[in-house]
């Protein structure tokens, strides 16, 4: 898994030197950005191939020693809040492989970050007093439709992460919508009104 820091998170980590990307699968790919919302510290984690979006608040000294630990520990637990197994996640985190901190995935997906950065600064409610999750900005964010880099279509980031994961084949695709046939009802409405 790689995480990718801005120059926010660089100076943050107080770090200079963070290697360049490996061209790991933008699916085990987040990128991260700090910055002000509402007067608070909030840190985005975002990933470059879904765009899906993580907002956590007061992060405390210890987590920036242990980034990637921490990052990963976030990640999982939000995992959790989706509704996937304990297998599932693990097979993710085995699947994306050992952790290092890496330069930003590319200018889609900064784009990507400054746009959820914008829209957060329209969040119409207050960030939860005492929670790190900020749960309902995430929520707010991941509602942005959106064409990130690994998808060729337009949709929301929190479908675009389940179709990442159905790509991967950790959890199993979901068959295709029903198509209800409404001429069938409208004929039979008709011969039994007259």
């Amino acid at each position: 898994m790689e995480i990718g820091a801005t120059k926010a998170v660089q100076d943050r980590l107080k770090t200079t030197k963070i290697e360049e990307s490996k061209g790991a699968s933008f699916v085990f790919c987040w990128d991260t950005h700090l910055t002000k919302i509402k007067g608070r510290n909030v840190l985005f984690i975002v990933n470059a191939s879904n765009r899906y979006t993580i907002a956590m608040t007061d992060i405390e000294p210890r987590n920036w020693n242990y980034y990637t630990m921490y990052i990963r520990s976030v990640i999982q637990g939000v995992m959790q809040e989706m509704g996937y197994s304990e297998e599932h996640i693990g097979q993710y985190f085995k699947m994306s492989g050992d952790t290092t901190v890496t330069k930003t995935h590319g200018r889609k997906s900064v784009g990507g970050i400054n746009r959820m950065v914008m829209d957060a600064q329209y969040f119409g409610k207050k960030l939860e007093k005492e929670a790190k999750y900020q749960w309902e900005l995430s929520e707010y964010l991941n509602r942005d439709i959106c064409q990130p880099e690994g998808f060729d279509a337009y949709g929301y980031p929190s479908e675009l992460f389940k179709l990442d994961m159905e790509r991967l084949g950790i959890i199993s695709k979901r068959k295709p919508a029903k198509i209800i046939d409404f001429t069938k009802y409208i004929d039979t409405n008709r011969s039994t009104n007259h």
